[in-house]
């Protein structure tokens, strides 16, 4: 489920408070540092820092916030709805976007522990308030589907179509929602009504991302090199382009784009897109270059799938022992991802 492209993220900005000349009060702006490191990441310093606030008794909103996104990363998720419904009683009476903010992450939380209709309490509430807010829709819907209510789901669908009208990308993540819970037939007809409907207004890079959502891969690519010849040379075109060609069966064509395109313009997304075709061709010492040259990019947009691909790349090598220990600190930073754990579990056993 992709939750975290439908979450309102709103990372608050905070000015930076002075150090205090020592045997004075500390006054040290650990909310700023916390969120400085949830930006890195570096959730364990992130969470100190947090901690360190609430004894301070400042920013206490802030804090339990973070303190709640810290333990979502671990999978702490009743934690997390603690520490978050403890930032909303310290943010007062009268609800702000922070407030809404909070909701979301509370309705993620009770989404992972398997507690739908609670989660969909919190969009209905967030509803209530707000009537306009497609976020709140499109997170509802998904409570829904998976309460096995497909038409209430789509009764919210189309909210959130009629609010943001000709948004292409809404079609794409419902498509998705459908898919992954079971109704992907709904999904497809969401599709073709998006074709049938916009496809003059539609743009070229659209146009190939519904059909390659809709299988149609070689439609889907004629339509991205159109947008690619046409100015459009974005990541999100070369990348979605490489797919197609490996989904083509010409994978070293894909690799040759990828190549293409980092030369002049280096890219974490792009590298892990590389690293990974790569990996499909048994190229595992070529991956772990991509691998290694992604992540030396200040970025941590792909940093996950980045650390995942490496230790694909030495299991693939033999080197376990060396997968192993990736694995091991992989695990103490993405904690939540069951698939490295019961990998971990099969290195250990190499």
């Amino acid at each position: 489920m992709r939750f975290k492209k439908f979450l309102c993220s709103f990372l608050i900005a905070i000015s930076f408070c002075a150090l205090c000349a020592c045997g004075k009060k500390d006054e040290t702006d650990y909310v700023t540092i916390g969120y400085e490191k949830l930006e890195e990441p570096d959730f364990a310093s992130a969470e100190q820092n947090f901690n360190q606030a609430v004894n301070q008794g400042k920013n206490l909103t802030l804090a339990y916030r973070g303190l709640g996104i810290c333990y979502m990363n671990k999978g702490e998720y009743e934690e997390a709805i603690k520490a978050f419904k403890t930032a909303l009683a310290e943010d007062g009476a009268t609800p702000d976007d922070i407030d809404f903010d909070i909701n979301y992450y509370i309705g993620v939380c009770y989404h992972k522990l398997g507690k739908y209709e609670d989660a969909k309490a919190r969009y209905d509430a967030i509803i209530a308030l707000r009537p306009r807010e497609v976020d709140a829709y499109m997170q509802r819907a998904a409570e829904y589907l998976y309460l096995q209510d497909v038409d209430s789901a789509c009764t919210d669908f189309e909210k959130a179509l009629s609010l943001k009208k000709k948004d292409y990308s809404l079609y794409i993540d419902i498509y998705n929602l459908l898919a992954e819970t079971g109704f992907q037939p709904y999904g497809v007809d969401y599709l073709n009504d998006a074709l049938n409907k916009y496809d003059r207004n539609m743009s070229d890079y659209d146009k190939g991302y519904i059909n390659y959502c809709l299988g149609n891969y070689s439609t889907a690519k004629n339509y991205l090199e159109q947008a690619r010849t046409g100015g459009n040379k974005s990541e999100e075109v070369l990348l979605l382009l490489g797919k197609c060609y490996e989904e083509l069966d010409d994978t070293a064509f894909a690799i040759n784009i990828y190549y293409k395109y980092l030369e002049s313009n280096p890219d974490s997304g792009v590298y892990n897109q590389l690293a990974v075709a790569l990996i499909d061709q048994g190229r595992y010492d070529e991956a772990l270059e991509a691998v290694v040259n992604g992540l030396e990019i200040d970025s941590n947009e792909a940093h996950q799938q980045l650390l995942y691909n490496r230790i694909v790349a030495y299991e693939h090598l033999g080197d376990f022992e060396k997968a192993r220990d990736l694995c091991a600190q992989y695990l103490v930073d993405y904690p939540s991802d069951e698939n490295m754990a019961r990998e971990y579990d099969f290195l250990k056993t190499r």
